[in-house]
């Protein structure tokens, strides 16, 4: 989400919008860490890899060499499948917190409640939109039980 959209919602909004933050943060920068190391890595190996293709004669520090390089490059891979099973893990955090906070709802009824659950359920590709859309709905119920 861009800033200008962040800027541009309703107060209540960003407040659930930076606890979905704060959930998945810690997160979010291991997985940086493991994409800032593994991307470089992958790449430098896979470079000195082939640089060997051309070669005609391999003595025994040209296999150790390459032997490195192919660790180097199966490290890096590593790194970044951890980094995907993280993006995973992050995807997964913030699903939980919408489904815990929309079954916390202190304002709307249970029927509408577990409307909004099972659409997050049934269709996990409009998470978001739902999300809001209930947290207008709450609001707006909030606000008319306090006139």
């Amino acid at each position: 989400m861009d800033l200008d959209t962040f800027n541009q919602m309703p107060a209540f909004m960003r407040r659930e919008m930076e606890n979905l933050k704060q959930v998945a943060a810690p997160i979010l920068k291991k997985r940086m860490i493991f994409l800032f190391i593994a991307v470089p890595v992958l790449l430098v190996s896979l470079v000195y890899l082939s640089s060997f293709w051309g070669h005609m004669s391999f003595g025994m520090d040209t296999f150790i060499k390459m032997g490195i390089a192919a660790l180097g490059a199966a490290f890096g891979m590593a790194l970044f499948r951890e980094s995907s099973y993280q993006k995973r893990n992050v995807q997964q955090k913030v699903f939980q917190y919408i489904l815990d906070r929309m079954q916390k709802s202190e304002v709307l009824s249970e029927e509408r409640k577990n409307r909004y659950v099972r659409a997050v359920k049934e269709q996990p590709f409009t998470v978001m939109s739902n999300f809001m859309e209930f947290l207008h709905e709450e609001e707006n119920r909030r606000q008319r039980l306090a006139e």
